[in-house]
């Protein structure tokens, strides 16, 4: 049976939104079914997931984190609702 978590990390993942997220909380579900004694194809899945983790930058490209990732900002390079304010301004507005 299954709960929203699993349906969650599902739609992320084929939505292409916050896909590297949505795909390690796979891999860690999926650890758990590994963990319980499940066979069959949970080792392959888990594989592609961490794979997936590894590659979310280019993953991004394909889904909706082109532009959600873009809004949002990620390591390194913040997006607009974290971007640091110096002397009331934002750092791209004109001076």
């Amino acid at each position: 049976m299954t709960d929203g978590r699993e349906t969650l990390v599902g739609l992320a993942l084929v939505l292409g939104a916050f896909t590297g997220i949505a795909a390690f909380f796979g891999v860690f579900m999926n650890a758990t079914y590994i963990f319980a004694g499940a066979a069959g194809a949970n080792p392959l899945m888990a594989i592609v997931g961490i794979l997936l983790i590894l590659a979310w930058r280019v993953a991004g490209w394909w889904g909706l984190d082109r532009w959600i990732l873009r809004a949002v900002g990620v390591p390194g390079a913040p997006g607009k609702p974290f971007e640091r304010r110096r002397n009331g301004r934002s750092s791209t507005s004109p001076t």
